[in-house]
């Protein structure tokens, strides 16, 4: 069996190598070729509630339709806090509206792959989560997998193993899923890493009910800001995903122990910082943002048992609110709660 310690050593050199032929050279990059999956271009336009489907709330006793609950990020459930009114609720993606009805208002518009790669997954049946109907499609840039996903869908034309190319008409915008009527019908569209390629083990281990999606469980995708990497392209058609991710801020760091290299570098090496340090380190550090994406990877020195939380950033409201409730406590002050730890667990393979 390989000792733990070596195989850092040589997934170190390996980095490297990667970081030399790849990142720097460019020799193993593929463009990124993005675009929208509907008719509806208003994302560049100048009133973004063009593009957005809105959301139904009710705060305080007033109701209204905001279309910025369509938008990536902490855009839902608004709670009245000392700081002001703060979004709690994590949207992973970003919901488009449709630009053409039928006479019974039913959306008219084709679903299309925003860039070349592979469908690798095809739930067709509405009840068997809250998508609805919903297609993943994998792709890759060079530098790690990235899988967009499509929802609500009313009907599905693709098959999986099927290739795409950008544009590529794969089903038709609808309104299938939870909570989701005729009126607001919209499509659900993500850009997503992957957490674990040891999902099925993982999920075994937490949850008695099946998994329908294998690795494509919506528990096992972690999204990017879709829309901001869609206008950062549109500026500069030659950016990357770790070039765009790069601008993301980290909102907490936490050790795990060293049982080998993470999961998470083999999937995505360029996440590796400070390689030259690894070797007998007994720890690695993971840096994530708010929404748990994995931004950095790197060896430490203390040790650890378990995983355990080395740094957050400060907040005046509750850290639960600010990480999809895997971080309890506020101000400089968190802990690591169950759901955060199974989280870790599932972004380290350790367990």
């Amino acid at each position: 069996m390989r000792h733990p310690f070596r195989s850092v050593r040589l997934f170190a050199l390996l980095v490297s190598t990667w970081q030399v032929a790849g990142t720097q050279s460019g020799a193993q990059i593929q463009r990124l070729e993005l675009i929208l999956p509907t008719e509806n271009r208003e994302l560049f336009g100048p009133d973004p509630s063009r593009f957005y489907m809105y959301t139904n709330r009710n705060f305080e006793g007033r109701r209204s339709k905001p279309w910025q609950g369509g938008k990536f990020g902490y855009v839902r459930t608004p709670k009245r806090t000392t700081a002001g009114v703060l979004f709690t609720q994590f949207h992973e993606g970003i919901d488009i509206k449709p630009s053409s009805r039928d006479r019974s208002n039913n959306p008219l518009d084709p679903v299309r792959s925003i860039a070349a790669g592979k469908v690798v997954h095809v739930s067709r049946l509405a009840g068997a989560s809250n998508y609805g109907r919903y297609i993943v499609i994998e792709h890759d840039w060079g530098y790690g997998k990235f899988y967009s996903l499509y929802a609500h869908l009313a009907a599905v034309s693709c098959q999986p193993g099927q290739p795409v190319r950008p544009g590529t008409a794969i089903g038709k915008l609808g309104y299938s899923g939870a909570g989701i009527d005729r009126t607001r019908a919209h499509l659900h569209l993500e850009l997503n890493m992957m957490v674990s390629p040891r999902f099925e083990k993982w999920y075994r281990s937490h949850f008695t009910s099946p998994n329908r999606h294998g690795l494509y469980n919506g528990l096992n995708l972690v999204g990017l800001d879709i829309a901001g990497l869609y206008q950062a392209h549109q500026r500069n058609p030659s950016i990357t995903i770790p070039k765009f991710m790069s601008g993301m801020q980290v909102y907490w760091k936490v050790l795990i122990a060293n049982k080998g290299t993470p999961e998470l570098l083999k999937l995505y090496p360029w996440l590796a910082r400070n390689m030259a340090d690894a070797g007998s380190n007994p720890s690695w550090e993971i840096s994530l943002s708010s929404s748990g994406v994995p931004l950095a990877v790197a060896p430490s020195e203390k040790s650890v048992q378990s995983p355990t939380l080395s740094w957050v950033t400060y907040s005046p409201t509750l850290h639960s609110w600010n990480t999809r409730s895997r971080l309890s406590g506020s101000k400089e002050s968190a802990k690591l709660t169950a759901s955060g730890r199974r989280y870790v667990q599932q972004i380290s393979g350790n367990f």
